[in-house]
């Protein structure tokens, strides 16, 4: 508690600015593997470590997109089952690459960040990553064939929906 007459609190030293783009870089390394494991061949896993380099050393780059874009494009010429245990884990992957590559864009190489700094993102990395596995789980336990006509309209009016209630809670925003 910081006020009158109380001392405040010392902050620990923290980790060096450098520990996310070095957790880019590993968890790179890992999609890389997995892109691997599902068959991806040589040459484009090599220029997916050329990005996976690029955006650790500038997270504040394009690379950053294309590090979490390509591997679903690999994925989709590889061809497979769409949800699988190889998808879910590149889609949460993706996600966490995505995080790191923002939270390192914003930090110099030189400072230090405190992990108690990064509890909220974690936390909503977390809930993110949840509201996927349920859907995941339920496009699973969904019957599989041809859908309804009715069944498809309402769910294109249902995701135009979200785009519009997006769009209007960000218009709020500006």
């Amino acid at each position: 508690m910081s006020g009158p007459g109380t001392r405040p609190e010392p902050l620990a030293t923290g980790l060096p600015g450098w520990v996310l783009r070095a957790a880019i870089g590993v968890v790179g390394l890992v999609v890389a593997a997995i892109l691997h494991a599902e068959g991806v061949s040589l040459v484009p896993l090599v220029l997916y470590l050329g990005l996976v380099g690029v955006a650790a050393g500038i997270p504040a780059s394009a690379a950053v997109a294309l590090l979490v874009a390509y591997p679903a494009v690999a994925l989709v010429v590889v061809g497979g089952e769409p949800v699988r245990p190889a998808v879910l884990a590149l889609v949460a992957l993706g996600h966490l690459l995505h995080v790191l590559s923002a939270y390192a864009a914003l930090l110099p190489v030189r400072s230090r960040i405190h992990p108690k700094a990064l509890r909220p993102a974690a936390l909503r990395f977390l809930a993110v990553q949840a509201g996927v596995l349920a859907l995941a789980a339920l496009v699973v336990l969904l019957p599989g064939g041809r859908t309804d006509e009715v069944v498809e309209l309402i769910g294109v009016a249902c995701a135009v929906g979200l785009v519009a209630g997006a769009v209007a809670l960000m218009g709020r925003r500006s």
